[in-house]
């Protein structure tokens, strides 16, 4: 477009100044000379528009494609990278639900802030205003330069401008992130602010986020006033100052009028050009900073390092085993410290004890959402093509893919997509291009006692659950888990407190469930309530409060005199987190008439 008008700018000069010349000179010219030559020229003003309209189509529907193609590359690969990521980082308060989803929407709809439209406009108002300086120096230099007297002044403004929002888009930022954090939250879990009538809270908690990010970005938003007003001057202020020093050249340098005319029209469009799109400086800021904060994202290494799938079959043969593990979460107290453990293949094993022990802890690092920070997790793996055991190898050595592709896990709540009940038992094996077959999703639902009931939901296994499948009953909820945690046919099976928030008829159902396909499966059970595991193979008591022996490590040899290089050492005074007391069977542990045995007693006084 702006070619187009500089090619019309000269034309019209040249039109102009030969007319202007031929009767200066007397030359004749009838009316059909000037007829035929406004035709000329309307018929070239008409293919130029032609041309003009066509280009610009092209350049606002491709860049406007080219910039929403970028900015679903961009959630795309945000999220892939969020998903990576270990389970720590969400831990992190800067990282809970409601700030990334917030990321995902604002920090990529930003991106899109340079590019699409916005830069088809940078783009033309630089190559216009490079254009017309350019013709402009042909004509007069000297008018050139100095018509070119307010162009810095608009870059120091936009740059003061970028300078105050740097400052404070990194601040606002952060409340905006809190804000959508609340609002998640809330979200989220309605009933539960529904039934505390705490609605007027968290809109107030909710609104001081939002006024906070209001403040911090005040600053910038001052300045953004006056640099779009100065932007949008700055061609007439340029036009004043070109037309005053034309006209000082064309009375004391002889400059044609034609040439100090089109030395201030192509300024003049050029500078006006060029403002309008300087005056979405903001804009490529804001697209800068989020821009970073995503190249952040995706340049993150997560701290729980996976390696590369070989491609060949594995099947795991069910022994684990925990060799001096040592965990804490984060900066906090250690939840483990020198853990020993294992379970057979085709066993049943129990871990119980106290709130905060670390027996959800040892699941979650079994399935590696957590590394230990000292100790080593061991697995017997089966190679599937040699049948070759090879007991003892670390889950470091494992891809993550092939490694939780062998345990079934099942949680106290669980978790069940807005998607079909098929769909969701499918969940628990992706692995498959073709997808699961309906037979194999039914056949796992019956194992898990569900089929009956999906039998007789009116779409059957095609029945939407609705969020977090709050159409269902606990029970229902947690058999469905069930078998979407059987359809993989696991060698491990994980049950974290998988009934301990049913009713007594549900968590008999489910618990009856639980032991007909447990059966030649290793399985870890997780448990408060002891009768659940009774019938366990072996149970482990995991105290996090215990006097006896422990694996001396370096994290207390700075503070303890007890480290004999990797020996076990006794002591009567000092007190281990996350250790196992004592382990056997039910009949053992009561006869032992230690922890387990009082832990027995005031479960069943209190029932």
């Amino acid at each position: 477009m702006n070619t187009r008008t500089y090619f019309l700018l000269v034309e019209f000069n040249r039109w102009s100044d030969s007319t202007i010349t031929k009767q200066n000179h007397s030359l004749p010219a009838g009316p059909s000379t000037v007829a035929e030559q406004g035709r000329f020229y309307a018929i070239l003003f008409l293919c130029v528009a032609a041309a003009c309209g066509a280009v610009c189509f092209l350049q606002s529907a491709l860049l406007a494609l080219a910039g929403a193609r970028l900015t679903k590359r961009l959630r795309k690969l945000a999220f892939e990278a969020m998903l990576k990521q270990e389970a720590a980082w969400f831990d992190s308060p800067t990282n809970s639900p409601g700030a990334l989803t917030g990321r995902l929407a604002a920090e990529c709809g930003a991106v899109k802030g340079a590019g699409g439209a916005r830069l088809g406009a940078l783009l033309q108002g630089a190559s216009t205003m490079l254009i017309g300086v350019a013709l402009s120096a042909a004509y007069s230099w000297k008018m050139t330069i100095v018509s070119l007297v307010s162009v810095p002044f608009v870059m120091g403004g936009i740059y003061l401008e970028g300078w105050a929002s740097r400052r404070s888009a990194s601040r606002a930022g952060k409340e905006l992130e809190t804000a959508a954090k609340v609002a998640a939250e809330a979200v989220i879990n309605i009933r539960t602010v529904q039934s505390l009538g705490v609605e007027e809270a968290m809109l107030s908690r909710y609104w001081r986020a939002l006024a906070a990010g209001d403040a911090a970005g005040r600053a910038a938003g001052r300045l953004r006033g006056p640099v779009y007003g100065a932007c949008l001057a700055a061609p007439t202020l340029g036009y004043a100052v070109s037309m005053s020093y034309g006209g000082y050249l064309i009375a004391r340098e002889d400059l044609p009028y034609k040439d100090a005319l089109l030395v201030s029209e192509a300024l003049i469009y050029g500078a006006w050009m060029l403002g309008i799109s300087l005056s979405l400086a903001p804009s490529f800021t804001a697209a800068r900073r989020a821009a970073a904060r995503l190249l952040g994202l995706l340049q993150r290494t997560p701290a729980i390092a996976d390696v590369a799938d070989d491609g060949e079959p594995w099947a795991a043969s069910g022994d684990v085993s925990f060799d001096k593990v040592e965990f804490a979460y984060g900066r906090r107290p250690a939840v483990l410290r020198g853990l020993n453990l294992a379970a057979a293949r085709g066993r049943r094993v129990a871990l119980v004890g106290p709130s905060g022990s670390g027996k959800s802890t040892l699941i979650q690092l079994l399935m590696r959402f957590y590394e230990p920070v000292r100790g080593d997790i061991l697995k017997g793996i089966t190679d599937a093509t040699f049948f070759q055991l090879l007991d003892g190898r670390s889950l470091r050595s494992l891809p993550l893919s092939v490694l939780r592709a062998q345990f079934g896990l099942v949680g106290q709540q669980p978790v069940l997509f807005d998607r079909s009940v098929y769909e969701n038992i499918a969940y628990g094996d992706t692995a498959r291009a073709g997808g699961v077959p309906l037979a194999e999703v039914q056949r796992a639902a019956q194992m898990a006692n569900v089929h009956s009931f999906i039998a007789a939901l009116p779409q059957g296994y095609e029945t939407r659950l609705g969020s977090g499948g709050a159409q269902l009953s606990g029970g229902q909820k947690q058999r469905i888990a069930i078998a979407r945690a059987l359809l993989r046919d696991p060698r491990v099976l994980l049950l974290d407190e998988a009934t301990s928030a049913l009713d007594a008829a549900s968590e008999q159902a489910v618990q009856a469930t639980l032991e007909e396909v447990s059966a030649g499966r290793t399985t870890i059970t997780v448990a408060h309530r002891l009768p659940t595991v009774k019938n366990a193979d072996v149970i482990y008591v995991i105290d996090k409060d215990v006097d006896g022996y422990y694996y001396s490590v370096n994290l207390f040899a700075t503070s303890h005199a007890i480290c004999n290089r990797g020996e076990w050492t006794p002591f009567n005074r000092l007190r281990v987190l996350g250790v196992v007391a004592e382990s056997g069977s039910h009949e053992e542990l009561m006869k032992k008439k230690g922890i387990y045995w009082t832990l027995w007693k005031q479960q069943q006084h209190g029932s």
